[in-house]
Order: C-alpha cells, then structure tokens, then sequence
C-alpha cells in the first residue's frame, strides 16, 4: 500500500514536534474525530521519542522515517529507524510505559523489522468510532503473529509477554 503522508527526517528530539503537526493536518484534512486525533497524535509522539532515545547509541542519529495509510475505516501508521531493535534495556532512561501507551491507545500494535531490516513499529487507528482491541503484535525473522494486549498482572514490555 502507498503512504497517504511519508515524512524522512533525522531523528532529533526537535523533529518530534514537526511531526505532530504533520498528524494534526492529517487529521484535519481527514476530519477525524478530536479524541481519536489526539490519541494519534500521543502514540505517534510515543513511536518517535522511543527512536530518538533508544535508536542511536552514542549520540549519531539515524533517520526516523513515519509514513501513513489511510484504508477502509483504519488509518495505519509506521514508525522506522535503523536502530538496533526493541528490546528491554534495564538500563536506558525513561519509564519504561511507551509501548504499553501505545498500545492503548490504537487498535493494534505490531513490532518488528521490514523487508529492509529496518525496526518498525506499525500502529493501526479504527477510524469508524469502534473501541479499542489493543492487540499486540511482535514479529520476528521466522514468525509473525498477533496476540492479545497483556493483563493487569502481565508486563508488556517483557518480550515474554509478546510470544
């Protein structure tokens, strides 16, 4: 599917509020609903500072590429950067809550490479007013598969919890 919206920018902390912007005249232009926008709009911003924080080791930005589709009833978003991948790193700053944000606010979430080897966080918005299924998904070299968001008394971010 051809992106509705592709932005390739480097990925810098400042670049993250550019890209918001991008998504709030999308939503205008689409005339989305103003919760479903800001709920784009929070996870998108979610997706690209996990890039700008985690991506690039030692300071040496790689590109941060988000593209958009616009299917039947659904806006899909795609967050890459040619990182290293998502993985715990008990070490790294932040809380922690990203992806478990993420996930609650779209459909469904999948988490893998593309065809490039690039890390790819892949966003799916119900745009027909349905609620929320928060699906997880996490895709590897060898099998691609959706699972039910965690519980409660799971954590999401243990790649455990993705399988």
């Amino acid at each position: 599917m051809k992106p509705d919206m592709e932005l390739s920018l480097p990925a810098h902390a400042d670049n993250i509020a550019l890209i918001r912007h991008a998504f709030g005249a999308l939503g205008e232009v689409l005339a989305v609903d103003e919760q479903l926008l800001s709920d784009v709009r929070l996870a998108v911003t979610e997706a690209c500072a996990n890039v700008v924080v985690h991506a690039y080791p030692n300071g040496h930005p790689g590109p941060l590429d988000v593209c958009a589709m616009l299917g039947d009833d659904e806006l899909t978003v795609v967050v890459r950067d040619e990182g290293s991948g998502v993985a715990p790193h008990p070490d790294s700053p932040g809380l922690g809550l990203g992806l478990p944000l993420i996930a609650s606010l779209t459909e469904s979430v999948q988490l893998g490479r593309d065809e490039h080897e690039r890390t790819e966080v892949r966003m799916t918005f119900s745009l027909s007013g349905a609620p929320h299924h928060h699906a997880w998904g996490h895709e590897d070299e060898h099998d691609a598969h959706q699972v039910t968001a965690a519980s409660d008394k799971d954590d999401p971010t243990d790649p455990a919890a993705l399988t």
